[in-house]
């Protein structure tokens, strides 16, 4: 089948799942957005929970999830089911391309090359930062140096991922191109507009009375969840009624729980965990920060500006500038205190130590502490960038994100 052969054009997406993860998440999302034109078939590990919204058929692998999946003899297994299925399924003819989201999917992806099905890569992390380490690094390294320049083109979620791949990996630049991720705006003002449930009343103060900060994202290193609790002392010092909301679950959650008990922020701070629908907690909120140390693309924090919020970010490596600061160089970084920008602010990333609850905050803590209470104590300024930040999540929305992928298959196809 061939891009002008039929009216309808058939697509895989491959990925792990549809129930966790950003990368999961975006061709989720991706698929609701993308032109009638085109049939989508998603190939999963686990077809089972699924809980993203999707567009499209699922072919199940039924590799059920292993509470180690880092285990290198269930990657292989994984590796072997995807290269067997995807291989067979490009052979049929039926398919123009197949659109792969992380390392292990990307590698499948251009290992099945044919002619007629088209192996595009999507690269969603900033590599050369990741937090993986040991064997599983250097294999994913050593697979995105030997394989990438083969692959009929590459995505990058952000113009700093491109630019990691470029100098630290020697992806050719005529290979790899940006596609931020999309948003369906309607959709999340939607949900944003969803009554609150009587458990989630609680963690809000009576209207009027002091401050609420949210923030999202599974609670990891990655996250730097307990910098910005750290930074709650100053804050709640300054402005004793301000409540922080931290959305999500994950391993580090009994080490934040005891920090929150040592800071003696237990009703200041409050761990939400896993929420379904986060828009319409986020919407009745004045302000998002984002502490991360290391992020491929800030879902969380764009989708808190669809919301309407004005944002407070880390600059770190990937995204976070491009968003707020769009007109300034990628490579540029907040070193000290915190930045005024055009869509919001931008402090310095913290040092990732696990400080003990009373030790002085650092440095990068302050900054954060300080960029939040001078938002918080200026009304105008949360509004102008309330304002700002809708304004900046219009240009990612959805449909024009999906018209930059459009244009690529078109390009792919042809070559």
């Amino acid at each position: 089948m061939g891009e002008a052969g039929t009216d309808t054009k058939k697509l895989i997406f491959m990925v792990s799942t549809l129930n966790t993860g950003g990368a999961q998440r975006a061709l989720a999302n991706m698929s609701l957005v993308f032109p009638d034109a085109y049939e989508i078939d998603f190939l999963l590990n686990d077809a089972q929970n699924i809980c993203y919204e999707y567009k499209g058929n699922i072919i199940d692998l039924g590799l059920r999830p292993r509470k180690d999946k880092t285990n290198l003899f269930y990657q292989l297994n994984v590796f072997l089911r995807r290269y067997h299925e995807l291989k067979k399924r490009k052979k049929s003819g039926n398919y123009i391309a197949c659109i792969s989201a992380l390392t292990s999917a990307n590698a499948v992806n251009i290992l099945t090359k044919t002619p007629k099905c088209k192996s595009i890569v999507s690269i969603r992390n900033y590599t050369s930062k990741s937090p993986i380490r040991g064997l599983k690094r250097k294999i994913e390294e050593t697979a995105i140096r030997l394989l990438y320049n083969r692959a009929d083109a590459a995505a990058a979620v952000s113009e700093s991922v491109r630019h990691d791949l470029i100098q630290n990996y020697g992806v050719k630049p005529e290979k790899v191109v940006t596609i931020y991720n999309g948003y369906d705006l309607k959709k999340i003002r939607a949900l944003a507009q969803v009554n609150l449930q009587e458990a989630e009343r609680k963690w809000f103060r009576p209207q009027g009375q002091g401050f609420t900060i949210v923030t999202a994202g599974r609670l990891t290193k990655e996250k730097g969840h307990w910098h910005l609790i750290r930074a709650m002392r100053q804050i709640v010092t300054e402005l004793p009624d301000t409540r922080l909301l931290i959305l999500g679950e994950g391993e580090l959650e009994p080490y934040l729980r005891e920090l929150i008990a040592d800071c003696g922020l237990q009703d200041q701070v409050i761990l939400c965990g896993f929420v379904k629908n986060p828009y319409h907690i986020i919407s009745r909120c004045d302000l998002y920060v984002m502490p991360s140390l290391t992020e491929g693309f800030p879902n969380a924090m764009v989708e808190a500006m669809c919301c309407g919020l004005p944002v407070i970010s880390a600059d770190f490596d990937s995204g976070a500038r491009e968003i707020l600061a769009p007109e300034s160089p990628i490579t540029k970084k907040t070193r000290s205190g915190y930045e005024t920008e055009q869509y919001g602010l931008l402090c310095p990333v913290c040092d990732g130590v696990r400080h003990a609850a009373q030790e002085p905050l650092t440095a990068q803590e302050r900054a954060m502490a300080d960029a939040v209470t001078v938002m918080l104590r200026d009304e105008a300024m949360r509004r102008r960038y309330a304002e700002r930040a809708q304004e900046r999540a219009r240009e990612l929305d959805g449909k024009v994100m999906a018209q930059d992928w459009v244009k690529l298959l078109r390009e792919s196809v042809r070559l």
